[in-house]
C-alpha cells in the first residue's frame, strides 16, 4: 500500500470545494460532505486496479461516485435516504441528451414566466400575500406535507413559486423520460437549499430570517445553465466512462450487492445528534419522496442509528457489540454522566443506546459486506470522533477498527484527515477551552479467515 500523505499536509486540507472541483460536485452537496480531493487520494492509496469496482455504501450526494467516474473506475453507490440516492444518481448520469435538456429548459422557463405573471408573482404586494395565505388557485402542499417541513423553513410566496416550477418541470418532461425530469428537479433542489429556503448550515441546520419573496426562476435559470455547461465539459474531457449504479437500500445488510468489489471509499454517518432527515426535509417533501409521517418514520428506521431521533423500541443492533468491552465502556460512561448531571429527558436517556446501535449496525454492515469483496480488497472509512453525548469522547475510528478485526479485516492504519473545532468545555484548572475532535480515515483490508 502506498504511503499516505503526511499528517501536517493532510491537516491543511479543508472541507470546501476547490475551484477545479465545482463541475458536477457543486450541483448539490451536503455541508458535511468530504471533499473530492480526499477521494482522489485514496483511489491512489488503495491501489485500485484499472477498471476496478469501487463501492460507496453510504454515498450521500455522490462525492466518491463522481470522482470514481471521472477516473475511469466503475462506481456503485448505496444510500438509505431516497433524496441522497436521487442526488447521486443525477450527478453520475452524464449520458442524458444535451439538446433535449437545452430545448426543455427554454420551455420550462417560458412556461413558468407565464404562470408567475398569471398569478401576480413577479411583484408581491400586500394583497398578493393575503391571496397566497388564503389559498387562491395555486398548487399547494397537503396539510400533512406542510406538517413535515420544520416551521419557518420556507415562506409562503417562495413556496408557491417553487411548486409552480416543480409542476412545470414535470409537465415539460413528461415525454422526455425520468432522466430529464430528474436533472431539472435537482436544479430546483439547489434553489431551495441555496436561496429560496429560510435555513442555513453552520454546520447544524438552523432557521434564518424569513424571505418575503425570492427570485426562484432567476436562480433556476442560472443553476441549469451551470449544470448544462458542467455536463458538456465533463463529457468532453472524459470520453470513456461508465456511469455509476446507485440504489436506495440500507447498507447494514449488503447481501444485495454484486460480488468482486475491489475497494470501498465512504463516510458513514457519525454517532452524533444530527438528524439527517431534517437537513433535506423541504426538498424531500417538494419531490414527493416523503408525504406522510409514516413514510418519514419508515425512512428513519432504514438509516444507520446515529442520533436519538432514529432510535426505536424494537431496535436490536446494540446486541452486536456485547463482546466489545471498549464500546460497552463508552456506553456506560455516557449513562453514568447523564445520571450524574441529572439529565432526564427522553432523548438524553437514549444517548448510550445510540452509540450501541451505531457500532452494532456498523458491525452488521462490515459482516455482510465482506463476502462481496475481492480477495485483499482495501477499504477507507472517513469517520469522526464525537463529543455529542454529554461530552463523553467517542473515538469512532478506533472502536470501528476493533469491530472490523473481529469480522475478518486487517487494520492498515488510521490517517488523520483533519481536526475540527468542537464544543466549548470548562474545567477547574484551565477554565473555558475549545475542544478539538479528530476526523480520521480508517483503512482496512479484507483477509482470508
Amino acid at each position: 500500500m502506498k504511503e499516505p500523505m503526511n499528517r501536517k499536509a493532510e491537516q491543511r486540507y479543508s472541507n470546501t470545494l476547490a475551484s477545479e472541483d465545482y463541475a458536477i460536485h457543486s450541483w448539490y452537496r451536503f455541508v458535511l460532505s468530504y471533499p473530492p480531493h480526499l477521494v482522489r487520494k485514496y483511489v491512489t492509496a488503495l491501489e485500485v486496479p484499472g477498471k476496478g469496482i469501487i463501492l460507496d455504501p453510504f454515498c450521500g450526494t455522490g462525492t466518491t461516485l463522481v470522482e470514481v467516474q471521472k477516473h475511469g473506475f466503475t462506481g456503485i453507490g448505496v444510500d438509505a435516504h431516497p433524496f441522497a440516492a436521487f442526488v447521486s444518481k443525477v450527478k453520475t448520469h452524464w449520458s442524458v441528451p444535451l439538446p433535449e435538456l437545452v430545448r426543455l429548459r427554454a420551455k420550462i422557463l417560458a412556461d413558468v414566466e407565464k404562470d408567475y405573471e398569471a398569478h401576480g408573482l413577479h411583484t408581491v404586494s400586500f394583497r398578493q400575500l393575503l391571496f397566497v395565505k388564503e389559498g387562491g388557485d395555486y398548487p399547494a402542499l397537503s396539510t400533512e406535507q406542510e406538517s413535515l417541513i420544520p416551521t419557518g423553513f420556507v415562506s409562503a410566496v417562495p413556496l408557491r413559486k417553487l411548486l409552480l416550477l416543480r409542476d412545470a418541470i414535470r409537465a415539460a418532461s413528461s415525454k422526455g423520460g425520468a432522466e430529464i425530469e430528474e436533472f431539472f428537479l435537482l436544479a430546483l433542489c439547489h434553489v431551495v437549499a441555496h436561496g429560496a429556503g429560510n435555513f442555513a448550515f453552520g454546520p447544524e441546520i438552523y432557521r434564518t430570517k424569513a424571505k418575503q419573496d425570492y427570485d426562484v426562476l432567476g436562480h433556476f435559470a442560472e443553476q441549469t445553465r451551470t449544470m448544462l455547461t458542467d455536463l458538456e465539459t465533463v463529457r468532453d474531457s472524459h470520453a470513456e466512462y461508465e456511469e455509476s449504479r446507485v440504489t436506495c437500500r440500507d447498507s447494514r445488510d449488503c447481501s444485495f450487492l454484486p460480488e468482486a468489489i475491489d475497494a470501498v471509499i465512504t463516510s458513514p454517518p457519525y454517532p452524533n445528534e444530527k438528524d439527517y432527515t431534517r437537513t433535506t426535509r423541504v426538498e424531500s417533501v417538494l419531490m414527493g419522496l416523503i408525504s406522510r409521517k409514516e413514510e418519514l418514520r419508515s425512512l428513519k428506521e432504514s438509516l444507520l442509528r446515529s442520533n436519538t431521533r432514529n432510535v426505536f423500541v424494537n431496535d436490536d443492533d446494540g446486541k452486536e457489540i456485547e463482546e466489545f468491552a471498549a464500546v460497552r465502556d463508552v456506553c456506560r460512561q455516557i449513562e453514568e454522566r447523564r445520571v450524574e448531571l441529572g439529565k432526564t429527558s427522553g432523548f438524553e436517556r437514549l444517548y448510550h443506546k445510540v452509540v450501541a446501535h451505531y457500532f452494532g449496525g456498523m458491525r452488521r454492515h462490515l459482516r455482510t459486506l465482506r463476502p462481496h469483496l475481492t480477495r485483499h480488497a482495501k477499504l477507507a472509512y472517513v469517520v469522526g470522533d464525537q463529543l455529542s453525548f454529554l461530552m463523553v469522547p467517542v473515538y469512532t475510528a478506533r472502536l470501528l477498527a476493533e469491530i472490523a478485526e473481529a469480522e475478518g479485516y486487517r487494520v492498515l492504519g488510521i490517517d488523520l484527515w483533519r481536526e475540527r473545532i468542537g464544543t466549548k468545555v470548562r474545567n477547574a484548572r484551565n477554565g473555558e477551552r475549545t475542544a478539538r475532535v479528530r476526523e480520521e480515515v480508517l483503512l482496512l483490508e479484507r483477509v482470508e479467515t
